[in-house]
């Protein structure tokens, strides 16, 4: 299972650009180690419509929380959280 947040949060990333900790929960104030990341794919979503390109993240907690983050190049999101 699970929810999709949608959310903007912060996001540092490592030399790679790949996030390495993210803020979750009210106003980012929990923050979440990432120990390694699952999957990471682009979606141009609806460039005819003006959407931009986003890099999507699917990443495992040091807690063993699984996630999806992206960015649009500008934000960082939590889009969804899994059960």
């Amino acid at each position: 299972m699970s929810r999709i947040v949608d959310r903007r949060v912060e996001v540092v990333c490592g030399p790679d650009g790949r996030p390495s900790r993210f803020g979750r929960g009210k106003k980012n104030q929990e923050r979440e180690r990432v120990r390694r990341v699952l999957d990471a794919w682009k979606e141009t979503g609806r460039w005819w419509a003006g959407e931009t390109e986003k890099i999507f993240y699917r990443v495992e907690t040091e807690t063993g929380g699984v996630y999806e983050l992206y960015t649009d190049r500008q934000d960082w999101y939590l889009y969804k959280i899994y059960d």
